[in-house]
């Protein structure tokens, strides 16, 4: 389950452990919270949940000279985010209203330090195109303002002031004074369901079946040509379906790690659907920046530092 979070009565205590949709997502989850308080809302407005996935925050207060680093291998979404205080990423910094694109190369990794807040939203996959004209691709791999996508933002979301962002989020009614913000600013645009996206939808939802694996065993299951396939998901998404497939076997098996996996990484590797154990190793490098190996050994050496 998330860390869902009731809008009249958002928790204060600090978490006991990671929501279950960290697992395979964010590298490390147990440290992540060690560093951060993070809080979902899953409780999206009707009118928006064919697009918007959660709403979700985190908010830090690191001691002088302290820094994190969150990484994440996160599904090539969108995220809106609203931040504050002490924030730093490879292409952006410091406080506003950023819009970051699908990820598509390695993992994704902010610096926290200082004291700080986001709240953001997670839209499911395509899910921008009922907000915006813009292509996803356009902003692969990179974090933009979001002015540059929806003219206007500031001003629609200027309410949510350093204290709602930041402070607030620690305290009752914080969070859900700032996707009540959020909301009522998407609910504007009066998404409308297009007949590309709901057939979008639909193939998305055969991704979660682990037995495909690959862009023909897709193709043949929707009855669809692999061209067709890869430009509906270069229109709604930004990159193409084998990236998607390999990303969502590359979140099951640090999932499993994460989890406790004890056995051979050659049967973890089979179980997930990889032809032999080196193209699997290739794959988790690739995306996690590690060797399955050496995310275990990093895990274990964090996890002893904390103790």
């Amino acid at each position: 389950m998330d860390d869902v979070v009731d809008r009249k009565n958002p928790p204060h205590s600090k978490q006991a452990s990671p929501p279950d949709h960290f697992y395979g997502r964010v590298l490390k989850p147990a440290q992540m919270i060690e560093h951060a308080h993070y809080s979902a809302v899953t409780e999206v407005a009707a009118e928006l949940r064919p697009w918007v996935k959660r709403y979700w925050a985190v908010n830090w207060d690191l001691s002088d000279g302290e820094r994190y680093q969150t990484a994440t291998v996160s599904e090539p979404t969108i995220n809106l985010t609203v931040e504050y205080g002490d924030i730093h990423r490879a292409n952006t910094s410091g406080p506003g209203i950023w819009l970051t694109g699908p990820v598509t190369g390695q993992r994704f990794d902010v610096g926290l330090f200082g004291r700080g807040g986001v709240v953001g939203v997670n839209f499911h996959l395509g899910g921008t195109v009922a907000f915006a004209n813009e292509a996803p691709a356009t902003i692969r791999d990179t974090t933009v303002p979001a002015r540059s996508w929806f003219p206007g933002i500031d001003e629609a979301l200027a309410v949510m002031d350093e204290q709602t962002v930041g402070e607030g989020l620690g305290v009752a009614d914080g969070l859900a004074a700032a996707v009540g913000v959020i909301e009522g600013w998407l609910l504007s645009f009066r998404p409308q369901m297009t007949k590309g996206y709901a057939r979008f939808r639909q193939i998305l939802g055969l991704l979660d079946d682990p037995t495909i694996i690959s862009l023909g065993e897709l193709a043949v299951r929707t009855d669809t040509s692999e061209r067709s396939l890869q430009r509906l998901f270069q229109e709604h998404c930004g990159v193409g379906v084998k990236q998607i497939l390999v990303r969502a076997r590359i979140r099951d098996a640090i999932a499993a790690l994460d989890r406790g996996w004890d056995g051979a990484f050659g049967d973890l590797a089979a179980e997930l659907g990889w032809f032999d154990q080196s193209h699997f190793t290739a794959d988790f490098h690739r995306v996690t920046g590690y060797t399955p190996s050496e995310y275990l050994s990093a895990k274990e050496r964090s996890g002893q530092s904390q103790q």
